[in-house]
């Protein structure tokens, strides 16, 4: 759990320090105040990166140097400090604990996050590459074997690319064979996955919205399944040295959704779509709740906006229960409205100032 956060020079949030308790967070205040930025800043700290852009100078104050977050917490009986740099000219520096960090990656392993974005249809709606993210991301924090296992297929793919591309490659078996074995086992991981989120997708959906308990997901690995990935690598051997890539494999894989054999996007509203980017976002969660010693943290911005006050209620009624979140909205009542009568620690946000609210 995530007790104490200082935030440097994120935006307007020039020196900002928030303590949180288990439970919802809630911050208000007009559009423009620093109630995404707060997020954004929390997103920084678990991530390393925002969910806003992918570049670091528009994240830092304007014509400061650096953004710094700091954050302090308990994981399990053990407390934790996770700290992150970003710095104008792109570089980035992180510590656990007071130690560097070799890789983003381990300080993730501190923080889980589950980020509630409805406007990210692009999720649902756009390239494969998303929601192969959002699959390999929760098996980020519930498979620790998964993490060895990416890097090694991805690396060697990496390298029969280049070969590929360069046309250096005479022969590439020996890349083949360890796409295909570590390209099986990463399939069999997300497989795994994909079957513990088909479970939760088909409780929360129905739970977030009775429209959507026709849909359905599907998992395609990335080649024929009815065939074996080293089969697969070599029918398509020629043509990926003509093409200069590897046209077959997990890096292809995808989700897909469908709502009596059709394709969701086809069939659902956009409100229903949004509905369901929010059933799979709270089904992440509570698989890395099962499967994690560190709960995630929940980050929803402004889902007043997007859904109406009886689907807030509904997804609200599904964070409920001990769980730690961090929300905003324009106006108090909608979110006072959404979460009920459970507790709330309720902040007023303007021009980048915190006010607690009783």
């Amino acid at each position: 759990m995530l007790e104490h956060i200082e935030i440097k020079c994120v935006r307007n949030l020039v020196n900002l320090e928030v303590s949180l308790a288990r439970g919802a967070t809630a911050l208000f205040g007009p559009n423009g105040s620093g109630k995404t930025s707060f997020l954004e800043a929390v997103h920084l700290l678990g991530v390393g990166r925002s969910f806003r852009t992918h570049q670091s100078k528009p994240v830092i104050q304007h014509d400061a140097p650096l953004c710094r977050i700091v954050g302090r917490g308990n994981r399990g009986d053990c407390p934790f400090v996770i700290g992150i740099e970003k710095h104008r000219d792109g570089v980035v520096r992180a510590r656990v604990n007071g130690e560097p960090v070799p890789s983003l990656s381990e300080l993730a392993q501190q923080l889980p996050l589950v980020l509630l974005d409805t406007e990210g249809l692009a999720l649902l709606t756009g390239a494969p590459e998303g929601r192969r993210r959002l699959l390999d991301g929760t098996l980020f924090h519930v498979e620790h074997s998964f993490l060895a296992l990416w890097k090694r297929y991805i690396h060697a793919l990496k390298q029969r690319n280049s070969g590929l591309r360069r046309g250096i490659l005479t022969t590439d078996k020996a890349w083949r064979k360890e796409l295909a074995e570590t390209g099986e086992k990463l399939t069999e991981v997300r497989l795994s996955a994909v079957q513990r989120y088909a479970e939760k997708l088909g409780q929360l959906a129905p739970a977030v919205s009775p429209d959507l308990s026709r849909v359905e997901m599907v998992f395609r690995a990335g080649w024929d399944r009815r065939e074996s990935l080293q089969v697969a690598l070599e029918k398509n051997a020629q043509s990926d040295a003509t093409q200069g890539f590897t046209q077959v494999g997990p890096h292809r894989a995808d989700l897909r959704f469908s709502a009596d054999g059709v394709a969701a996007a086809e069939v659902l509203s956009r409100g229903q779509m949004k509905l369901l980017l929010v059933a799979l976002k709270l089904s992440q969660g509570q698989i890395i709740e099962e499967a994690s010693e560190m709960p995630p943290l929940y980050l929803i911005d402004d889902l007043p906006a997007e859904l109406d006050e009886f689907h807030c209620a509904s997804v609200c009624e599904q964070l409920r229960g001990g769980r730690q979140v961090i929300m905003t909205a324009v106006d108090r009542g909608s979110l006072e409205r959404a979460w009920g009568s459970a507790p709330m620690n309720l902040f007023h946000v303007e021009h980048g100032a915190f006010t607690a609210m009783d």
